[in-house]
């Protein structure tokens, strides 16, 4: 299973990973399949094998973020506190992607919160990359040349 070969997942105690594998499940979705809608309480954890996925937002005008690489992660709303996806999760194509419960995640994480913390802090590194690329993305879309705010 891809999950042992994923940088949020590298050098955890074969135990703890032996539990993550246990909690996990590898799903089959066809093209248009919603995994998830952008505010619903966000249960699950996805870890992409093959396909693509696009993450879907809708406020006024669509943004859209494609993932395609074998071994991102998506979903990760499901390992914070507020708990409600960001955006929608949609396959763009026919999609093979681990998913693990949330509830089954927060459990190992209790056990484990050496762990936890590791993996929080690597899945923090997933989202800053993300949204560094979205800054990317906007000011490319900009005609003129401005100082963003990072913080």
């Amino acid at each position: 299973m891809i999950i042992n070969e994923i940088d949020l997942f590298k050098g955890i105690d074969a135990e703890v990973m032996n539990a993550i594998a246990s909690a996990s499940t590898e799903e089959v979705y066809k093209k248009d399949t919603v995994l998830f809608e952008k505010g619903a309480e966000a249960n699950c954890l996805y870890i992409l094998e093959e396909g693509s996925i696009n993450l879907v937002i809708k406020n006024g005008g669509t943004i859209s973020y494609s993932l395609t690489r074998s071994g991102e992660v998506f979903g990760w709303s499901c390992m914070v506190e507020a708990g409600r996806y960001t955006a929608a999760g949609i396959c763009a194509t026919d999609t093979k992607a681990v998913k693990i419960e949330r509830e089954q995640l927060d459990r190992i994480f209790n056990q484990y919160p050496e762990v936890g913390f590791t993996v929080l802090k690597r899945l923090a590194g997933v989202i800053s990359r993300r949204l560094s690329n979205a800054y990317q993305d906007l000011l490319m879309t900009r005609k003129t040349d401005t100082t963003p705010s990072y913080g």
